[in-house]
């Protein structure tokens, strides 16, 4: 009866420097481009976690942290959870982390993690497709990419976010006309994005994902609950064909100059607008620069409008440049290339030449003195004056 007394007693004094770290995660595969969570969980005292900073070459974020403390016959314990995440880009291996309890290390084993593709959800309840209005594209090319979402109008959807796409090697904007309207017995979601290819050869658009967050009503509870479902689209290919050399506008373009003076005296300004307007990838034209010797220059940035009317890109490209010299000098022809898709050619097109004679007469520097402002004095009106006369 001692010996199992004296046993207890040992038990008692060691248990408090026990100490254990399990690590959790969902599954050994996920899906490409999704978060990686993973969750360290520390039982004991004087707890010091790894510093997890990169994974896989991947940073990695601290999203969540919760902390327990048990007091079992005046004995403390704590339990600390740290969930962590990152978005890796290829198969890792998930390390070996260390966590520093009461002294002494603990380890987790390694674990490999695959990357898979995402596919296509196949479902009677919801229905996400992406297409576009054009897949026979060169680099720079403008097109519309339409997502189009759906689920049945039974179905008691809480909450849809559409996750942030990643368009890899396409440029893209949303445009403002996102709709919403019923289709049988479906309620449709529709957004467009305007889109750019950026890189030749072989580009895809991979499935795009949405979070639904879903009541569930059983009928044979007074309880509802929720559920999450990730839903998919379907993936698109392009083949991006390269423009000729040296072209970087394909569309169709126009381009016209201005001057507000061919004749001038030495020291004054010319004012020089340069403007090219059209449909396609105007965005890329790049700065124009006058080459004219022995002047001086002054020039405002560019300015650029654009729009997007009918599932088309246009816009107008305006600089305004003033020049100045003592000499008469030219304004050369401007000239800009850019590729046809209609006639499959190159194009240029460019503006007028401008003389511009400048008188050998200086502008003269009018000193204005500002002539004084005549003081005008309010004419009072002269008061009514009233008699009162009192009868005696």
């Amino acid at each position: 009866m001692k010996i199992f007394k004296f046993i207890g007693l040992f038990f008692l004094f060691v248990s408090p420097l026990f100490g254990n770290v399990k690590l959790y995660f969902s599954s050994n595969t996920i899906v490409k481009n999704e978060a990686f969570v993973f969750v360290l969980e520390a039982y004991g005292n004087d707890i010091t976690f790894p510093n997890i900073s990169l994974i896989d070459g991947q940073s990695v974020q601290e999203i969540a942290s919760s902390s327990a403390t048990n007091i079992i016959n005046g004995k403390v314990t704590k339990k600390i959870k740290k969930t962590y995440s990152f978005y890796p880009t290829k198969d890792f291996i998930l390390p070996s982390f260390e966590t520093l309890i009461y002294g002494k290390n603990y380890k987790t084993n390694e674990e490999k993690i695959t990357i898979q593709k995402a596919l296509k959800t196949q479902s009677n309840i919801f229905d996400f497709n992406i297409k576009t209005n054009n897949s026979d594209l060169y680099i720079g090319e403008n097109f519309i990419l339409t997502m189009v979402f759906k689920y049945k109008k039974d179905v008691d959807i809480l909450d849809l976010t559409f996750e942030k796409p990643n368009f890899e090697n396409f440029w893209y904007k949303q445009i403002d006309n996102s709709k919403k309207y019923e289709d049988g017995d479906f309620t449709v979601f529709e957004i467009k994005f305007l889109m750019f290819a950026l890189k030749k050869g072989i580009q895809k658009i991979e499935p795009l994902g949405i979070n639904a967050q879903i009541m569930d009503n059983n009928s044979y509870s007074v309880f509802s609950s929720t559920r999450n479902k990730k839903i998919y689209s379907n993936e698109l290919e392009f083949d991006i064909k390269s423009l000729p050399d040296n072209i970087n506008l394909i569309g169709n373009f126009d381009i016209s100059a201005s001057v507000d003076k061919l004749i001038v005296k030495k020291g004054e300004a010319v004012s020089f607008k340069l403007n090219i307007k059209g449909k396609g990838n105007i965005d890329d034209l790049p700065d124009i620069k006058l080459p004219i010797d022995d002047v001086t220059i002054y020039e405002n940035k560019p300015l650029v409008r654009t729009q997007t009317s009918n599932n088309e890109y246009s816009g107008e490209w305006e600089k305004v440049y003033s020049i100045i010299t003592n000499k008469s000098f030219t304004i050369p022809s401007i000239k800009i290339d850019y590729f046809d898709k209609n006639l499959s050619k190159t194009i240029s097109k460019q503006t007028d030449i401008f003389n511009i004679e400048v008188l050998d007469e200086e502008i003269k520097k009018e000193v204005v003195l500002e002539k004084a402002e005549d003081i005008v004095l309010p004419i009072e009106t002269p008061k009514e004056i009233i008699k009162v006369i009192k009868k005696t």
